[in-house]
Formats: structure tokens, sequence, C-alpha cells
């Protein structure tokens, strides 16, 4: 990585840091928008106000989430075996510049039909996230272990707690942006797959391609 990329990390979290606080000078709620931009080669910059240029990964950090319904009522739990955590939500992955266009319709506009509902799960330490489903997997939250005199450096082996994320379904107006972000999310995975994992990605691409092209949303 270039001294430039790496002094724009360093100073990300104190640009993130003045921005969030001159929300609360009065500021309009959406008057500010930090662009987050990966290139081709992983090397990342920050931008205010200025969108990412065509071919990199877009992240966007902002004020207020995507509405959603209200929260649906609980339902028994179903142990599942532990997954990993779902990938950090300090931003949030938007429609960055296109370079290319999805297939065309098939399907009469009369005929389409909304596409497959999507749900935004919180985790137990407040991360965001969007799913297929309103039941993901259960995930392990962490616990500090301890020696028998209460030493936090003592501790033998490692613990974590069974936590099951909360999700809420996106309403219907929020539901195409979010559909579109993830087919693009896929292109840019399937364009960049490392060595061996080309097939999975091109399948996964073509997969939310077909079940947004089609919809209303179009």
């Amino acid at each position: 990585m270039s001294h430039a990329a790496t002094s724009t990390l360093a100073t990300a979290p104190l640009v993130v840091a003045l921005f969030i606080a001159a929300l609360f000078t009065g500021h309009d709620a959406h008057a500010t928008t930090i662009y987050k931009c990966t290139d081709a080669k992983g090397a990342v910059t920050m931008q205010n106000d200025t969108p990412c240029p065509p071919g990199a990964k877009q992240e966007v950090r902002h004020i207020g989430e995507l509405p959603t319904a209200p929260a649906p009522v609980a339902k028994p739990a179903e142990v599942r075996a532990p997954m990993g955590p779902p990938p950090g939500a300090q931003f949030e992955l938007v429609r960055g510049p296109a370079t290319d266009t999805l297939p065309a319709s098939t399907v009469a506009k009369a005929d389409r039909k909304p596409p497959p509902a999507l749900f935004e799960c919180k985790t137990w330490d407040n991360d965001t996230w969007l799913s297929e489903t309103d039941s993901p997997e259960e995930r392990c939250a962490p616990l500090t272990t301890t020696g028998l005199n209460g030493d936090p450096n003592l501790g033998m082996g490692a613990a974590c707690e069974i936590k099951r994320d909360v999700c809420t379904a996106l309403t219907e107006q929020a539901l195409c942006t979010a559909w579109q972000r993830r087919v693009d999310e896929a292109k840019f995975r399937m364009t960049y797959a490392p060595a061996g994992e080309e097939d999975a990605r091109k399948a996964e691409y073509e997969r939310r391609v077909a079940a947004f092209v089609d919809t209303t949303c179009r």
C-alpha cells in the first residue's frame, strides 16, 4: 500500500469522529456522506461527499437506518451450530458507479412481483446486517475467562454464550435499494474472486440477479 493510502487509513477514524460530532451541532442529519473506497488492490481511501471512482468497492457512512417493520414476535429458540460474526457494520455497502447493466427483464411489468423479503438483523453487540431470513444462524458471543483468583490474565481456554440476532423485515420502500446493493456487492466479489472461488462467486451473483431483474423494482 502506498504512503498516501496509509495516511488516509490512519486518519479515517478521526474523520469519521469529526463528522459524527458535527451532527450534534444542529446540522441536517443527511448533510454529510462519507465514502469508503476499496480499489482492486485492496487500498482503502475515505472521501467526503465524493462517490468512489468506477471499479472501486463503495461503502458509505450515514445517519439513520433503513425503515423496518415492527419487530416480529420471538420464535422458540432452535439450537444451531455457532457461526462467525458478520462483516463489520460501521459502513453500509451502497451502489457505486455502475460500469455495466443488468439483463433485461423477460416479464411484463404488469406481471412483476416485489423482490424476495430481506431482514435487517442486529447482533448482540449492536452491529447490523442484511439477511434473507428472519431466523439466521445463532452466533457465539465471547466471554472473558478468569483464574481461580479472579485474574483475567490467568483464564484457561475460551468460552462463549449463544446469542440470536434480532431481525425485522425491510419495508417495500427500502427493499429495492437493498436488493440492488446486494447485486452490486456480489458483482464486486465475483470480479475480484481469489483463485478457487470464481465459480462459487459467479453462481451467487447470478442467483441474486435472477431474484432481482424480474421484479417491480425495475
